[in-house]
């Protein structure tokens, strides 16, 4: 079966055979990703007058309380509504059925080798996404000038599979990206960033987020609205990207459900996409 969808007026082809999910699967009885160091994501059997939820034990089907956070559980989709007063749903935000996506591959630099800035200012052992390693690899994939992607997605160096339960804490601080680079992502036009980092900033930040300022045009150190907001634009956080997907051009379908929150679980699936004609 092939998708055909419209992009800047060129029409693009990909096979649903060649599906890949970025989605962390959420093992809620096994090893999971964690950031802050929050509770992990756990179930419950319901039991709920004389009914139990497991059919282990008698019951006549199998039904599970699950808790957890979607902001550091796994692989979630957010919107504007993470950072000010007003709620912004994530289930009306990602509406696309097929987006233009680019990915890349970046190897994280430490801070004291780039001139890029942060704001709180940068330590020199941060590791940084920098803005000229974002222009090379996308170039590498498609010149910015001719096509701007719908999405982005980014994946970081070193790309073991421990970033799928990977407890990211002071002591294993991840990478993030730089002002600059994230004035850049939103040079290209992007609607929905991806990233397999659990945030696009620095953990420690004094609580600035700085970077989901500038991606949403949120007026710094506020939390309010204005006309020049970017609402319909969306961060998914903590994807994992296999080493056999290649860097290139996809189409992406990114899967949230209806919440009524700033933020939700997520599975995005990218399928290579070609220019028809």
């Amino acid at each position: 079966m092939q998708i055909n969808f419209k992009h800047q007026n060129v029409e693009y082809s990909c096979s649903v055979a060649e599906a890949k999910s970025l989605a962390i699967v959420l093992d809620f009885e096994g090893l999971q990703p964690n950031h802050f160091g929050t509770e992990k994501a756990s179930n419950e059997v319901l039991k709920l007058g004389g009914f139990t939820g497991d059919t282990r034990v008698g019951g006549s089907c199998n039904v599970d309380s699950l808790e957890m956070i979607p902001h550091c559980n796994g692989t979630h989709t957010e919107t504007v509504g993470h950072i000010v007063n007003e709620d912004i749903w994530v289930g009306h935000a990602a509406l696309d059925v097929v987006s233009l996506a680019f990915l890349v591959t970046v190897g994280p630099e430490l801070a004291k080798g780039t001139g890029d800035t942060y704001r709180p200012e940068l330590d020199a052992e941060d590791w940084v996404i920098t803005r000229e390693m974002l222009e090379k690899a996308i170039v590498k994939v498609g010149a910015i000038q001719a096509t701007k992607p719908g999405a982005l997605i980014v994946r970081t160096l070193p790309n073991s599979s421990d970033k799928c339960a990977r407890a990211y804490s002071s002591e294993n601080q991840p990478p993030f990206f730089t002002v600059e680079a994230c004035e850049f992502i939103n040079e290209t036009g992007v609607r929905h960033l991806l990233v397999d980092i659990p945030s696009v900033d620095r953990m420690d930040d004094d609580g600035l987020l700085t970077n989901h300022h500038i991606f949403w045009n949120v007026r710094e150190k506020t939390h309010e609205l204005s006309e020049d907001t970017r609402q319909e634009k969306t961060i998914t956080e903590m994807i994992f990207v296999a080493d056999e997907i290649n860097d290139g051009i996809f189409g992406l379908n990114l899967q949230v459900p209806a919440f009524g929150s700033d933020a939700a679980p997520s599975r995005p699936v990218v399928f290579p996409a070609k220019a028809v004609g």
